[in-house]
Formats: structure tokens, C-alpha cells, sequence
């Protein structure tokens, strides 16, 4: 078997895949090319048991694709983990592959792909004809997120790996009703089911537009103020959560975030120790939030605009609510703005916003310090998911990062 660092550099390289799929896999069809997605890799190479996963997908020559999940193992552990699963062994990399829809976690996925018997459920025997069904998120072995159209008619499921989905429907539920009392509340998409059988939340499709191609217009005046009520609004909700995001959770990951980016690039350990260093110390020093739900993955992507006069806010994905200080969802929303899509001024137009609605939840303070722990995690990130120019998007997040920690230092905009 190959070195382990050479057999994943091997995995990473879509020309080398190529011929190694071409030989592993049966059927004997010719892979015109290679590409690969959902990287998702390990610093720690030599702890790891699965040190990298990722997505293949393979166009031939013949016409059409296949897509294939693989993990990558250490120690000829693949080999192991074959015993009973439908898996393809690849040993020269110590690999496993799920052709698609197979997935390890995730065994209702084959059901859900048929758009007759996934909306057998809401349509009963009425059903004229199956619905088309589109894969428009798929994170392996976590979750899944399908449309379903059917002429006019849109509907959308979202499946896990487990039960979380029910919990994560009663917080639809609860915003769906709450946005038809309270105007600065935000909408959201219409809860229709959870169905244990399959995992899966159910909903209408969400209104209005994405936030990031708002943000890419002229933006409008009332926006930041919206948002930052509707945020405001969901801050002040008590719903039950199973995270605990306080500052040891974050302390916990700015370590975790440091030894990732110390073992990518050595050269870098020394700066990023100091700057775990200094958000530690700062962290004993931050005044007490009023701690409270929160979206816990809060960024532009996750929010919608309602294109009329009223700009209502939408928003989706509650997958990650937690019990934490708002101030982490603002900071979030800031560092993670599109720089090619959002205006200069749009971070502090809602910092601003956001202090003026909800003055007893805010504190500038608290604010700045989440601000310096998330441009460290998505400095972090840029390595992780291998994003395009990632050194140089890390070097900009870490100086970022150093300037939030300095003395007297009071910018807090992206």
C-alpha cells in the first residue's frame, strides 16, 4: 500500500483518479474526466481514521455521470470497514466508494430520490404523474436537501442522519406562526411534516430572494434595519436547544482551529499560538451577554429578502440553533458577507442597526471578541474545504484576526 500523505495527494489529483477509477471500478466504462467535491480533510493525517472524504464525480465518454462518495482510511483500515457494507474497495488508497445514492448514513436517500413514492405521504393515491426531483445540497454520511416540482407546485425535503429533524421542524413551526402576529419577525418557509420513516422535514418553498443577490443591487435603505430586527426577533425566543455556545465552547475550537492551521503550514504555528493566546486572555476580560437562542450559523446565505414594498426578512437553515450571545450571530453575519457582492458599508450599516433595536442584547465589546474568533475558524475553513486561493484567504483572515486583538482596536466591519 502507498504511503498514506502520497495516497491522498493521489485523491486529490482528478487527471491520477481518473485512471485509478477507471481500473477499480466495474462496468468498464470510459471516465472521460474527474471531478472532485465535498473535500473534507484531516490536518491530523496520522490520527484520523478517516483522515479525508470527498465526492468523485465522473463524466464518460459514452455520455452522463456517476458520482461516488470516498473515504480515504490509514493502516489498511478500509479493508475493515468493507465487512458488510455496499461499498467499492479501492486498496492501493486504502479507500472506500458508495456509488451514488448509496451512503453509509444515509439509506433512505434512494427512497426520497423517487418523486413518486417520496410525496406519497402529501399527495395520497391523487398523484397524476411522479415529480421532478433535484439534489440541491448532499453533505455524505450528514444530511441532504431535495426539491420536488411538480408544474407550479414546490415542495422541498431536507434529510439526516438521525432524528434531529424533529426538533428542527418544531422550530419551523414556531417561526411560521410567529411571523403571522409579529411583521418584524422573520418569515419563513411553510412547515408541511417530519416524517421519521425516512428523516426528513417537509416545507413549501421559502419567499422572497436571496440576500446575496440583494446585496449585488442597488441595496435598500431599510434593509440593515430589517434585518437587524428580525434577527432581534429571533433572539428573543425560547426555544429548546441541545449546543451550549459559550466562550469555553469557543475557546475549545479556537485551539482545535489552531492545531489545524499549525500542522497545514508550520511555518505559521508560532503567530497563530499568539493569537489563540490573545483571544483567551481577552476572553476573562468580556462583560456578561444576555445569553439566549441563537441561529448558531448565521451568514448572508441563509437569508432571504421579500421583493416588496415591506423588504421582509426570510429566514432558513435552523439546524444549528444553540443557547449563546447574540453577539456570535453578528459577528457571523459579518465576517462571512460576500467581499465581490457586498457593499463596504453593509457590515456596519447592520452592526449599527442591530445596536440601535436591540440595545440591551448588544455590546461592542463582546462583539469585537466574536469577531476575531470567527476570521480565525474561517481562516481554519479556507484549508479545510481546499477553497480556491486558500493561502492567501487564510493570511488575510488571520491579519484580521491579530488587528480585532490589538489594543484599542475598535473597527468591526469584515
Amino acid at each position: 500500500m502507498n504511503d498514506q500523505p502520497l495516497a491522498m495527494d493521489t485523491c486529490l489529483d482528478p487527471v491520477a483518479m481518473r485512471d485509478m477509477l477507471q481500473a477499480w471500478l466495474p462496468g468498464g466504462q470510459a471516465i472521460a474526466r474527474v471531478h472532485i467535491g465535498k473535500v473534507r480533510r484531516s490536518a491530523s493525517r496520522h490520527r484520523h481514521p478517516n483522515p479525508l472524504t470527498l465526492v468523485y464525480e465522473t463524466e464518460l465518454h459514452s455520455g452522463g455521470s456517476r458520482r461516488y462518495y470516498a473515504k480515504v482510511y490509514r493502516h489498511g483500515a478500509s479493508l475493515q470497514a468493507l465487512h458488510g457494507s455496499a461499498a467499492l474497495p479501492v486498496p492501493p488508497l486504502d479507500m472506500l466508494l458508495w456509488a451514488w445514492p448509496a451512503d453509509p448514513a444515509l439509506p433512505q436517500l434512494p427512497e426520497l430520490l423517487d418523486g413518486r413514492r417520496a410525496l406519497a405521504w402529501l399527495d395520497g393515491d391523487d398523484a397524476p404523474s411522479p415529480a421532478e426531483v433535484e439534489l440541491l445540497a448532499y453533505e455524505p454520511e450528514q444530511r441532504a436537501t431535495l426539491r420536488y416540482t411538480r408544474g407550479d407546485r414546490v415542495v422541498y425535503a431536507k434529510t439526516f442522519s438521525d432524528d434531529r429533524g424533529a426538533r428542527i421542524h418544531e422550530r419551523f413551526a414556531h417561526f411560521w406562526s410567529l411571523a403571522q402576529q409579529d411583521d418584524d419577525a422573520p418569515a419563513v418557509a411553510q412547515p408541511l411534516g417530519w416524517r421519521a420513516g425516512t428523516r426528513s422535514i417537509w416545507q413549501g418553498r421559502a419567499p422572497g430572494e436571496p440576500l446575496v443577490q440583494v446585496l449585488g443591487s442597488v441595496l435598500p435603505r431599510r434593509l440593515p434595519v430589517r434585518l437587524a430586527r428580525a434577527m432581534a426577533a429571533l433572539h428573543a425566543q425560547s426555544l429548546p436547544t441541545d449546543a451550549v455556545h459559550d466562550p469555553a465552547h469557543w475557546l475549545r475550537e479556537v485551539r482545535r482551529r489552531e492545531q489545524k492551521i499549525s500542522r497545514a503550514l508550520p511555518a505559521l504555528a508560532g503567530r497563530v499560538s499568539a493569537l489563540a493566546d490573545a483571544i483567551e486572555r481577552a476572553a476573562f476580560t468580556l462583560p456578561l451577554p444576555l445569553t439566549g437562542l441563537i441561529h448558531g450559523d448565521f451568514h448572508a446565505g441563509q437569508v432571504g429578502v421579500q421583493a416588496d414594498a415591506t423588504q421582509r426578512i426570510v429566514f432558513h437553515d435552523f439546524d444549528e440553533f444553540a443557547l449563546g450571545d447574540p453577539m456570535e450571530d453578528l459577528a457571523a453575519f459579518v465576517t462571512r458577507l460576500p467581499v465581490d457582492r457586498a457593499p463596504a458599508e453593509v457590515g456596519a450599516l447592520v452592526i449599527a442597526a442591530y445596536a440601535q433595536e436591540a440595545p440591551e442584547r448588544f455590546g461592542r465589546r463582546r462583539l469585537q471578541w466574536h469577531l476575531a474568533v470567527q476570521m480565525l475558524l474561517q481562516a481554519s475553513r479556507a484549508f479545510v474545504f481546499q477553497i480556491d486561493g486558500w493561502r492567501d484567504e487564510l493570511e488575510r483572515r488571520l491579519a484580521r484576526a491579530e488587528a480585532l486583538c490589538a489594543p484599542g482596536f475598535q473597527e468591526t466591519q469584515s
